[in-house]
């Protein structure tokens, strides 16, 4: 009877680590939300990042403008449980240049890395459709 109860306390455990993580999910689910509708207009990105570690972590979720290269609002989650929550990180907002010096932690630097590297490759520069009608041939071999 004693290995039921171990048994039974084992499957109680991981259903409430499976619920716990589920609900940390959606708290992350709801600040990209939060942060989507605060900053929504042209020419703001939202990036995120993670920084893990073998007992803590840290989760970066950064609006960026990409025309001037600012941090408009940024949140960070950090902690070592699955009670850990969003919080604003005022310190961060700014500019993009700076905000690794800005960083209290080295689980926020590895997010920090992670989410301007999102944003590097998210707002690239794309060719626009004029700089591609002035490469265009007409039938007689002269650029258009």
């Amino acid at each position: 009877m004693d290995q039921l109860g171990f048994i039974a306390l084992l499957i109680v455990a991981i259903v409430l680590s499976f619920a716990f993580s589920y609900q940390q999910h959606r708290a992350y689910v709801g600040a990209i939300r939060d942060l989507a509708d605060t900053h929504d207009r042209n020419g703001v990105v939202i990036v995120s990042g993670r920084g893990k570690g073998f007992l803590r972590g840290c989760v970066v979720i950064l609006a960026v403008d990409s025309t001037t290269r600012r941090i408009l609002e940024a949140r960070t989650m950090q902690g070592s449980t699955v009670l850990a929550r969003f919080h604003r990180a005022g310190f961060l907002e700014g500019g993009l240049r700076g905000v690794l010096e800005r960083a209290t932690s080295k689980h926020m630097v590895t997010a920090l890395e992670q989410a301007t590297t999102q944003f590097r490759e998210t707002a690239k520069p794309t060719r626009s459709l004029r700089a591609r009608a002035a490469r265009t041939v007409t039938p007689e071999g002269t650029p258009a």
